[in-house]
Formats: structure tokens, C-alpha cells, sequence
């Protein structure tokens, strides 16, 4: 079989109900899709009709869907199966309740022939499921069409690093593979592994001014809703310990710029886990001894990120101790009240 310039890796659960936007935007108005990418869809254990929607496009597009089904191992699971498989040079996951634009994958295709980085950048909307509200998220503070070193990576400063997340990140094939990174199976919250263990190795780095992936917030049966983040904080902490171990181990050989950045993946890890403790749960008297625990691991593990997040978690503490709920916290982020305090805790 021939090489495609990209794989889309769809894992799927349950996804009857969005799985067919997600594939057809794969899909040009003409009905046609390019031949230069596939997309695999791994059906993990779906009890609905996920696998039959899917094989739909396969009958459809041989040569561009393909359908791996197996047991339900989670959302790192069905990503590491499909990796395997991957004939594009390079890779992007997208979940199946998301999607791409689709007048935006000519470009994208095109910008991934002509280049040799380790991960490819581009910009991405969050799309409210209730309002259909789309909020740009935008790397800032760089070049376009360049590539970057990790070094010059950091020296851009965090506005750079925006979508250096799950939804912007595109990996060049061979090199993920040779990163021998197996993502965490049966949990959620591996996202934070695939942004950040393989990321931290890239030695090129390159952004396109493009926007190619739409993702879907705001359902209650979202990993994002409170109560499900709650019910999941054990994953998250356990995803955080790994990515620790990580850097523990190798925290005295990576090069400077892997450092920092595998650093601030972790201060940005271990602020949604205190989020979600101090904040989003309901149980306060369990969120505060959750958090405080937290804080006593780190500090033992890792000296160094207990410092760096000391203001956020005094932050985060007080807003508890007010009383104040995630359906305020996106507002009070924005105010003057919020930036004093960031600037005058430490």
C-alpha cells in the first residue's frame, strides 16, 4: 500500500450520535477525498452503531477509511493500536465527537509534504455544543512556516505554546514511533501524555497559520463536566505521576529547553488537578485533603515544580476557601482582581 502524507487516527466509543460529522468532514463538497490521507477508525468495544457508520465510509472510500475494531481498552489504547498501523508520514488523533475544516486540508496536506518536523502546529476552535459559540485558539509569538528549535520553542514564552496541546499537535510518524511512547490504556486524561512525552523530544518544531480541528465543549457526558472530572481526578493524578516519573528520571540528561517544557507541562497538569479538588468538587473537606496531599508528593518528588505552582495552588486555595465554583472561574480569570492576585502571592 502506498504512503499517505497523514493519518487521522479516529478513536471511537459509543459515537453513534457524532461519529458521521466527524468522518464526512474528512470528505470534500465534491464528495471526494484526497488521496493523500487515511483515516483509521478504532472502534474500542462500541455497544452501539458506531462500527457500522464507520463502515460505511470504508465501503465508500477503500482507500482512505479503515476500521480497526477490538476490545474497549480506552482512549490511549485505541491511539497506541493505530499508530502501528499508520502509513501517513505524519499523524494527528481526532476524537470522534470533533471535528476538521474541511476547506482547510488542502493547506494543511500541502504544508505537511514539504516538511521534515518532528510536530507541526496549527490553531484549533472550541465549539460550544449548547450555544455553537467557536473560540479561536492561537499560538502567538511566532513565525509561521518555520521551524523551530525547543530552545527558541521556549525563549518565545508560553503565548507560543497555546496549542502545543492534544486538538493543534501533528506528529511526524517515525519520529513518535522512535519515541517508544505508550500511552496510558483504560483511563482518561492521556492526552496530557501524547502533548507532552514525545513533544519534549521534538527537535523541530514548526507552525502553520491555520485552523484544522473544531472541538466540541460543553456536554455533561464530557470528561470535562465537573462531576465527571471529579469522579476521574485519580486519573488525572495517575497520567501526573507518570509523566513525574518522566521527568525525575530523566530530568538531569534532557537539554535545558526539554526541561522547562516537560516543567511546565507538569505545573499545568498539577493546577487542573487542584481545580478540580478545590474547585469543581462538591466535597470540600475531600478536596482540600486531595490537594493537600497532592502538594506533599510533589514537593518530595520534585522540589523544583512545588515552587513553580506555589502561587496557583494559594490562588486556587482561596478561591475554595471563598467558596467560589467553576461557572465563576472563567470570568474572575479575566479580571484585574485575579491578575493582582497571580502577581502578589507567591
Amino acid at each position: 500500500m502506498t504512503e499517505k502524507t497523514v493519518s487521522f487516527i479516529v478513536p471511537a466509543y459509543n459515537a453513534e450520535k457524532c461519529i458521521k460529522k466527524c468522518l464526512s468532514s474528512f470528505v470534500s463538497d465534491d464528495g471526494t477525498v484526497s488521496d493523500e490521507l487515511e483515516v483509521i477508525v478504532v472502534n474500542d468495544g462500541s455497544t452501539d452503531g458506531t462500527e457500522e457508520t464507520a463502515a460505511e465510509f470504508v465501503s465508500k472510500y477503500p482507500d482512505a477509511f479503515f476500521l480497526i475494531s477490538k476490545k474497549n481498552g480506552g482512549h490511549g489504547s485505541a491511539i497506541n493500536t493505530a499508530v502501528q498501523k499508520a502509513r501517513g508520514r505524519y499523524i494527528k488523533v481526532v476524537d470522534a465527537d470533533d471535528w476538521v475544516l474541511t476547506e482547510n486540508l488542502p493547506g494543511y496536506i500541502s504544508a505537511l509534504r514539504d516538511t521534515e518536523a518532528d510536530a507541526v502546529i496549527t490553531h484549533f476552535h472550541t465549539v460550544d455544543m449548547l450555544s455553537g459559540r467557536r473560540t479561536a485558539i492561537t499560538s502567538a509569538g511566532v513565525a509561521f512556516d518555520r521551524a523551530y528549535s525547543m530552545e527558541e520553542l521556549m525563549k518565545a514564552g508560553k503565548n507560543a505554546l497555546r496549542c502545543c496541546m492534544f486538538h493543534g499537535i501533528t506528529y511526524r510518524t517515525d519520529f513518535y514511533r522512535s519515541c517508544g511512547v505508550k500511552l496510558s490504556e483504560g483511563i482518561s486524561y492521556e492526552d496530557q501524555e501524547y502533548c507532552t512525552l514525545p513533544f519534549m523530544d521534538a527537535g523541530t518544531i514548526m507552525f502553520l497559520d491555520a485552523f484544522l480541528y473544531e472541538y466540541l465543549t460543553g456536554s455533561a457526558d464530557q470528561s470535562m463536566s465537573d462531576r465527571n472530572q471529579v469522579a476521574r481526578a485519580w486519573q488525572l493524578k495517575s497520567v501526573f505521576d507518570n509523566i513525574l516519573r518522566s521527568y525525575t528520571a530523566r530530568k538531569e540528561s534532557l537539554p535545558e529547553p526539554a526541561r522547562q517544557y516537560l516543567l511546565y507541562k507538569l505545573a499545568e497538569t498539577l493546577q487542573n488537578y487542584y481545580i478540580t479538588m478545590l474547585i469543581r468538587s462538591d466535597d470540600r473537606t475531600a478536596g482540600r485533603a486531595a490537594a493537600a496531599e497532592m502538594r506533599r508528593s510533589t514537593k518530595s518528588a520534585a522540589p523544583e515544580l512545588d515552587e513553580a505552582t506555589r502561587s496557583r495552588y494559594r490562588i486556587i486555595y482561596m478561591l475554595h476557601i471563598a467558596g467560589v465554583k467553576m461557572r465563576h472561574l472563567e470570568m474572575l480569570k479575566k479580571s484585574p482582581l485575579y491578575l493582582w492576585l497571580r502577581t502578589a502571592i507567591r
